[in-house]
């Protein structure tokens, strides 16, 4: 017994000395394979994680640029319901909702975020239409700048409690954006072949910031015509 059981193993320990293992360049191809597949998933990952910030800045900065424009649609409501001329007046001190826009140019506009309180409405004598008055809680202000490297333009991120908002005034926290809208006067044609400069503008919202090194824009353009044809 003993005999046969040796001579078994013998046996065996010459087959497992006769089998081949594997050469270097098959050993290689396999790791160049598995370092491919990782190499490739991890750009896959890359790759998406930049497409996701991407839609992410382009998304707000859309919504930037439409509350730039709203904004503009109730300064110009704002101006004729005060029985103003609808883009403000150079040839006061005060306007409503800070400089006038009737020459063309480059533009920001800020919401305040500033409420008559309770206390306030209801105190006697207290009148609510004065233009001071108006003026000093008005929901928007407007600014002209000459290039869009103003600080002006810059957003900043104010964080108040568990709300954040994006603003114009200064605070810690810097944002990627600017923010900056463009008029110009575009003529109106009347019936009798005539035309006039004062009652059709177009306004382009323009945010922009920088992606990758590179510069991005998103551009929501409208127009605002003065719909009722001047002041009531």
């Amino acid at each position: 017994y003993l005999i046969i059981r040796f001579a078994s193993s013998k046996r065996l320990a010459h087959r497992m000395l006769k089998q081949r293992g594997f050469t270097l360049p098959e050993v290689l191809v396999a790791i160049t394979m598995i370092v491919l597949i990782i190499v490739t998933a991890t750009n896959l990952l890359v790759s998406s994680t930049r497409a996701n910030r991407t839609n992410i800045n382009n998304i707000v900065a859309f919504n930037l640029a439409q509350e730039a424009l709203e904004g503009m649609r109730n300064v110009r409501d704002g101006y004729w319901l005060h029985n103003r001329y609808w883009r403000g007046d150079d040839r006061v001190a005060q306007g409503i909702f800070g400089e006038s826009f009737e020459q063309d140019g480059m533009y920001i506009i800020e919401k305040k975020h500033e409420f008559f309180t309770a206390q306030q409405c209801s105190q006697s004598g207290n009148n609510m239409n004065q233009l001071s008055t108006v003026a000093s809680f008005s929901p928007w202000n407007i600014e002209k700048i000459t290039s869009t490297d103003d600080i002006r333009a810059q957003l900043f991120i104010e964080n108040l409690n568990d709300v954040s908002r994006y603003t114009h005034n200064r605070t810690d926290e810097e944002s990627l954006y600017k923010r900056w809208l463009e008029i110009q006067t575009i003529p109106y044609e009347l019936s009798s072949g005539q035309s006039r400069d004062d009652v059709k503008i177009s306004v382009t919202a323009v945010v922009e910031w920088n992606e990758q090194s590179r510069v991005k824009q998103v551009r929501v353009p409208t127009l605002l015509t003065d719909w009722k044809a001047g002041p009531l």
